[in-house]
């Protein structure tokens, strides 16, 4: 048993230098790895810190929260025991607020209320464990940046928005409700978790918004992780058509990463998963076309969403 056999990570910047989405992954310790994104958010998070380059506390936080995240790891803290998550939000507490001492001026303009955060950003985390046939998975979240794993059965969003409403991931699409959770350095936040046993193979894939929140459907999501694989002779070039297919269609930064389980290489993980991509494509994709009428959306997302929403 060892880690996956590809790891990819796209990520852009919408303006070069400004971004405000972060990723870190590691699978250096034996059977064990982890995947991580995360989105700054420069709504709440728009106030600027001369500390640390004029940089914005979104920014920061992103980053930030990265750097805990693979510190734990390389600590050998993803011990699988029931207490990771409060591990983790610990240290993302104890962390967050010794920068903010640092960088936070006396006369710096405090904002406060529901709108204002220090240094605030979702997450989206997930720690693997490799047993073998199967692999055991914690997700770890907070805001609307998402874990999911897919199989042979195709897309399965594991992870649950923080949003104050309650919609599912094809309604969110039109409306992006507000958020209602993320991490930040006042500290009362919380962390969400959920184990599951997946059975390889299968990718686990941890996603920022603006990864999947620009596309009509969830399935669309799917299909450009599937036919950005089915195009690529290596993980770098999966890596790369799969930015291509996201950054004409994003208005934001984006973060999407995969660890693939259970397959050989490139090459065997596109046989495998070449007749999902062609049901996707014919049964999701190409009935649509150019011209979305918003009732047939709605019809393919029913007959979708069991499968999506299946764990």
């Amino acid at each position: 048993m060892a880690g996956p056999s590809i790891v990819i990570c796209s990520e852009r910047e919408k303006l070069a230098g400004l971004g405000e989405d972060s990723f870190s992954y590691s699978f250096d310790c034996g059977d064990t790895g982890y995947i991580s994104v995360f989105d700054g958010c420069g709504g709440m998070g728009a106030k600027k810190y001369p500390k640390v380059g004029n940089r914005s506390g979104a920014r920061v936080a992103s980053r930030l929260a990265a750097y805990v995240t693979d510190k734990l790891y390389e600590d050998k803290q993803f011990l699988f025991d029931g207490n990771d998550c409060q591990r983790l939000k610990e240290r993302l507490t104890e962390e967050f607020a010794k920068i903010r001492n640092t960088i936070e001026t006396e006369n710096g303009l405090k904002l406060g209320g529901d709108l204002f955060k220090t240094m605030p950003t979702t997450a989206s985390i997930a720690a693997v464990k490799n047993n073998g046939s199967s692999i055991t998975c914690e997700f770890f979240w907070a805001g609307d940046s998402r874990g999911y794993f897919l199989d042979a059965e195709g897309l399965c969003q594991v992870t649950k928005d923080d949003i104050k409403t309650d919609e599912d991931a094809f309604t969110n699409l039109r409306s992006d409700g507000r958020m209602s959770n993320v991490i930040h350095a006042e500290g009362d936040f919380s962390l969400n978790t959920r184990e599951i046993e997946i059975s390889q193979p299968a990718m686990i894939i941890t996603s920022t918004d603006g990864g999947f929140g620009y596309y009509g459907t969830p399935m669309d999501f799917e299909y450009i992780i599937l036919s950005s694989l089915m195009e690529s002779d290596s993980p770098e070039e999966w890596e790369n058509k799969l930015s291509e297919l996201i950054i004409p269609v994003t208005g934001d930064d984006f973060a999407v990463g995969i660890a693939v389980y259970g397959l050989d290489d490139i090459a065997d993980c596109r046989e495998h998963f070449k007749e999902r991509c062609q049901f996707i494509k014919e049964s999701y994709i190409d009935p649509v076309g150019e011209n979305a009428d918003e009732e047939q959306l709605l019809r393919l997302w029913q007959k979708y969403k069991p499968g999506y929403y299946r764990r």
